[in-house]
């Protein structure tokens, strides 16, 4: 790894963890005991594993391969081992992803790493995954070091990280991080109440040319901010939540001719729901914001927009990007946008309405999401309607249909804005069906 720009700043706000709705379509192990096992360093080994197989279709002229069916089988096995000595343990969780006109490795190692643990302390080395897939500020997989001190109420969290992100500023320099430093302490308030902070400090190497001579140096993504959650109940049946996340990003780079870059961007992320479940029928309605600041300018180049690091497999707002669960950028708004923008939460701004229904072993449910560009001029981009309907068979066995529709307006790339028609609507639909055990 290049060298590491570090600095310090702390930042507090309001927030829940929230299982989405869009979490439900996804293969989903309904116990998770390794990861039980694992984090609390119980002796012994436990397994999980899921066999997922889904077909789905496409619909987008801007897809070169649309109206095409798609198989697309996913085989999965997560266990960890932690040995009678309560201080060291393995975790591995190993995913056969399918093939969907992408060429995949034979296995995809999501996790695989050991855990050492002495009292407070923890150290884990190997291939880790950080954040969730629905954070503004942090998902990503690597190969890592984290070391941590697990209080009870406090877990302070320290990683050091070999990754391939990419950079705001990546059409200025040609280039991603290669390597970031982060500090992420957690603390818990209460049965329904937890606070995030967040310092990441990203690195990227980099060869700038002036008049007289040629010297390498090294740019900083800095990025600071938190998370504080809240998961209340309302009366004996019904329960509210919030998340909100609030990011500053701001950088110490230069571009290739060696003129400064001005990286400082805002970002921010609202998720409420309200829920009510009384014996065989439930219900959710959820409301969701993103803001994130873009560039003023983009013909200029003298500002980035916020982008967020999130590379996760299903990380955006929406769904449309998450349908396929990997299976490739087939989307209008995973490919064609420009820095794929609905994925990065790049200069976006987008609201969404989800709802969930728990009729006995049925779980319909519904979202729509509006799209916006906070570039100078900022433009819709469209509008984007969900649709998804679960059967749970039993514990173990899942069948499940999806559809997505995104409208776009216009096509939401170039500067000024392209005169260009919009694309025509593109359309997925899914079905699927998987096994834990």
């Amino acid at each position: 790894m290049k060298k590491i720009v570090a600095g310090i700043l702390i930042m507090l706000l309001m927030g829940t963890s929230l299982a989405m709705a869009e979490n439900l379509v996804e293969p989903e192990l309904k116990s998770m005991a390794p990861v039980e096992t694992i984090k609390h360093m119980k002796p012994g080994l436990e397994y999980n594993g899921i066999i997922d197989a889904k077909i789905f279709s496409l619909a987008n002229k801007n897809f070169g391969e649309s109206s095409e069916w798609y198989f697309y089988p996913i085989y999965r096995m997560v266990l960890a081992n932690v040995f009678s000595q309560k201080q060291f343990g393995l975790f591995v969780d190993i995913e056969k992803p399918g093939y969907a006109n992408v060429t995949y490795p034979i296995l995809k190692v999501n996790e695989l790493y050991a855990k050492f643990q002495q009292d407070s302390l923890y150290v884990k080395i190997g291939r880790q995954v950080f954040g969730d897939k629905e954070d503004l500020l942090l998902g990503f997989q690597n190969d890592a070091i984290s070391l941590g001190f697990d209080l009870g109420s406090i877990d302070l969290l320290f990683f050091l990280a070999k990754t391939q992100l990419l950079l705001p500023w990546t059409a200025a320099t040609n280039g991603t991080m290669d390597g970031i430093i982060g500090f992420v302490p957690t603390f818990d308030l209460g049965s329904a109440m937890a606070l995030k902070c967040y310092l990441m400090v990203g690195t990227e190497p980099v060869t700038v040319t002036t008049l007289t001579q040629v010297e390498d140096k090294t740019n900083a993504l800095i990025l600071v901010g938190g998370k504080y959650k809240m998961d209340m109940p309302v009366g004996a049946t019904a329960n509210l939540g919030l998340d909100a996340q609030l990011g500053v990003q701001f950088g110490t780079a230069r571009d290739l001719n060696d003129q400064s870059i001005d990286a400082m961007a805002l970002g921010t992320k609202i998720d409420g729901e309200y829920s009510m479940q009384n014996q065989d029928f439930g219900f959710t309605i959820g409301g969701h914001i993103v803001f994130t600041t873009g560039d003023p300018d983009p013909a200029v180049n003298t500002q980035t927009g916020f982008v967020s690091t999130n590379a996760l497999v299903g990380a955006g707002p929406g769904l449309f990007s998450k349908i396929e669960n990997g299976a490739g950028p087939y989307t209008f708004l995973d490919g064609h946008l420009a820095s794929g923008k609905i994925r990065n939460y790049a200069g976006l701004f987008a609201f969404g309405v989800t709802a969930d229904f728990d009729i006995g072993k049925f779980h319909p449910g519904a979202g729509l999401w509006l799209y916006s560009n906070t570039d100078d001029q900022g433009e819709a981009l469209g509008p984007e309607f969900n649709e998804w309907v679960i059967f749970r068979i039993s514990e173990n066995v899942t069948l499940y249909q999806q559809a997505a529709i995104f409208m776009p307006s216009r096509d939401g790339i170039g500067w000024p804005p392209s005169p260009a028609p919009a694309p025509e609507t593109a359309i997925k639909f899914l079905v699927g069906s998987s096994i834990t055990f």
